[in-house]
């Protein structure tokens, strides 16, 4: 009974369909209590004010606001010199639509029809009437923005995509060590580069998220967090494509390989990278000073393993970069 509530009720039945539900209740009902007429539209429009971010929400309604104004007025116009005619109404859309895309404005173009379909119905304009639907307008948005200030939280999603990065980038480094010591790629690589692409996706979008859902704490650490193990996925990327210049197994490659075996141990954002880079400065001293090649496989073996000692520059750089920023 508990996998069936998780696995359906909870999958098809989420806080967006409770809240919809509950706004068409809600709008419907109090239009009815204070006796406003077409009360059903309060309903309608409470419905598509629903969101997927408090952001959107509030976005959404401010160009409503602004439609309404604009298309109200407009139609006002029309039927004074034209009537209450089905023509008017089809001039009203063949101006108001233009309109609506030029001023960003096209949320709005659906409420106002609806309202501006009242005018029709009635086939007169007066303050009392002008009023109602102005209430009607304030009910539906008001409903539907009440009911969306509540947003589950996505941080334990967050988290929980942040150590399986972590994880996955820990796996694509030791593989990568593994490679320089015996020549040879894991069967896993794809794979693992794969997932690690699409998870650092899936992040950015739970803390986007979360980000619009923030009306006044806005926070972009977790935005950048993502951003940083993108940067540091296209890096690998580069020092996957290294490999296919590799020809030789030497001891420089053991000795790049150990460091790289390091650099997995501290892959979390909390590891201190600063004794990292004291030692790549010193490998790349290192590095240096060896004996120079003899043969051209040598040379561009060499300079493919240098390629290699860079990329871990940057990609050591890249954390304290982000560590600087939000942990001090």
């Amino acid at each position: 009974m508990k996998k069936f509530f998780n696995n359906v009720i909870l999958k098809y039945f989420d806080h967006k369909v409770i809240k919809t539900a509950l706004a068409s209740f809600l709008a419907y009902y109090l239009a009815d209590y204070f006796d406003m007429k077409y009360g059903l539209t309060a309903s309608i429009i409470a419905i598509i004010s629903i969101q997927a971010t408090k952001s959107d929400s509030i976005k959404i309604t401010i160009e409503r606001f602004a439609a309404v104004i604009l298309g109200m007025s407009l139609f006002i116009f029309l039927s004074a010199f034209l009537g209450y005619q089905y023509i008017t109404f089809g001039i009203f859309i063949l101006l108001f639509m233009p309109l609506c895309i030029k001023f960003k404005i096209a949320q709005g173009f659906l409420v106002t029809t609806v309202l501006a379909t009242h005018i029709l119905s009635e086939k007169a304009i007066s303050l009392s009437f002008l009023l109602n639907e102005f209430y009607i307008l304030i009910l539906g948005l008001s409903v539907g923005n009440l009911l969306n200030l509540y947003m589950p939280t996505n941080s334990k999603a967050i988290d929980d995509t942040k150590l399986k990065v972590d994880n996955t980038l820990k796996i694509i480094l030791i593989d990568i060590a593994e490679s320089l010591k015996c020549s040879c790629v894991s069967v896993n690589e794809n794979k693992n580069f794969k997932l690690l692409k699409s998870t650092v996706e899936d992040g950015k979008k739970l803390s986007l998220l979360d980000y619009d859902n923030s009306l006044f704490d806005k926070c972009n650490e977790n935005l950048d967090f993502f951003s940083l193990r993108r940067r540091q996925y296209r890096i690998l990327t580069r020092m996957r494509a290294c490999f296919r210049r590799l020809y030789i197994t030497h001891e420089y490659s053991i000795i790049i390989a150990d460091f790289i075996n390091k650099v997995s141990e501290s892959i979390s954002i909390e590891g201190n990278n600063l004794p990292l880079i004291k030692e790549h400065k010193e490998l790349t001293e290192l590095f240096s000073n060896f004996p120079l090649p003899k043969t051209r496989a040598e040379f561009e073996n060499r300079a493919t393993l240098f390629q290699l000692l860079q990329e871990m520059e940057e990609f050591l750089n890249s954390k304290i970069e982000f560590q600087n920023r939000y942990k001090g």
